[in-house]
């Protein structure tokens, strides 16, 4: 029996890579409705390609992957969602660039964050470059145009009664008010969550393929304590009589509440895992802390407490470090 050249096994390997990633990035302008959720997997595998090849080398396999999906995305015909998917992958290569650099989550995270937010600007402010309507009043349309189908619904309904008619019609009419105005800072959060996703996740890849991380597990993940007076700003100036700067404050309130948002929950994973609190117990715990209102505003005071009374005992322990060298 003739054995194959190690060479020959390796190149067969990286084809079946390049394909398998080619494959993921194309899926979604394929059958969206289907393969979307591919999407905010694409920062994550740029992670993990970098990770696994160098990054010289990572880097060319990217690029070959990324030439041949749009390459499938023309003949698809569907070439802004190739542009938003171009957006995640780089992404992913800036969180690796950082994660490579030492850097902390924290900043990570950040840049990670701001290279998707800054890419998705890019691409909307290109794509509606001489149109009327931008896809943003698009989607604001849209949301106006099921909440206003929504509340005639529930208008016609005989199985409403009055009172329950009475409270939906003041919540939707608010809804009509309230969405459009804290809309940035919704699509922002979702910036923050595919972030926080992909390097927790790549996080927990490292430590499985190696055994070791530059990053610390999530449990140990700390916020800048500055930060906590930008939280501080915001929330003096959204009490301000000036309609747009109020609008500004409230969107980067909403945005600080969910950062701090993973911050309580890295500080409930710590004492999870400290306690050793078993695996199904620490489920059902994780998701009525998340789904509950109740359970998100204590994760949020658990995170913004944290900068303060260092519930976690971090910051004392690093002191002592430092006193013993």
């Amino acid at each position: 029996m003739i054995s194959k050249d190690p060479a020959q096994l390796e190149i067969g390997k990286i084809i079946t890579a390049i394909l398998t990633t080619t494959a993921i990035i194309i899926l979604p302008g394929i059958a969206w409705d289907i393969f979307g959720w591919l999407h905010l997997l694409l920062p994550l595998l740029a992670f993990a390609v970098l990770n696994k090849f160098g990054k010289y080398t990572g880097k060319k396999f990217l690029l070959t992957a990324t030439v041949l999906s749009l390459i499938g995305y023309i003949i698809i015909g569907n070439l802004h969602l190739f542009a938003f998917s171009a957006i995640f992958l780089f992404a992913g290569y800036v969180l690796f660039s950082s994660f490579d650099k030492d850097e902390s989550p924290a900043l990570s995270g950040f840049k990670t964050a701001l290279s998707i937010a800054i890419g998705w600007g890019l691409v909307l402010g290109f794509f509606t470059w001489g149109h009327d309507v931008s896809p943003y009043k698009q989607l604001i349309s849209s949301l106006d145009i099921g909440i206003s189908e929504a509340l005639t619904y529930y208008r016609s309904s005989a199985s409403v009664t009055p009172e329950t008619l009475a409270v939906l019609e003041t919540t939707l009419v608010q809804m009509k008010i309230i969405v459009p105005l804290i809309m940035p800072a919704v699509l922002g959060s979702i910036v923050v969550l595919v972030t926080w996703f992909t390097m927790v996740l790549g996080n927990a890849l490292l430590i499985r393929q190696k055994g070791s991380t530059t990053w610390s597990g999530f449990g140990m993940w700390q916020l800048p304590e500055k930060m906590i007076w930008l939280a501080i700003v915001m929330g003096i100036l959204v009490l301000l009589p000036t309609a747009g700067v109020r609008v500004v404050a409230l969107n980067a309130l909403i945005l600080l509440s969910v950062v701090y948002f993973l911050q309580g929950l890295a500080v409930a994973v710590f004492y999870m895992n400290k306690w050793k609190v078993p695996l199904l117990m620490r489920s059902f715990f994780y998701v009525m802390m998340v789904i509950q209102t109740f359970g998100t505003i204590i994760l949020i005071v658990f995170g913004i407490a944290d900068v303060w009374l260092d519930l976690r005992k971090i910051k004392s322990d690093n002191t002592t470090e430092e006193e013993n060298k």
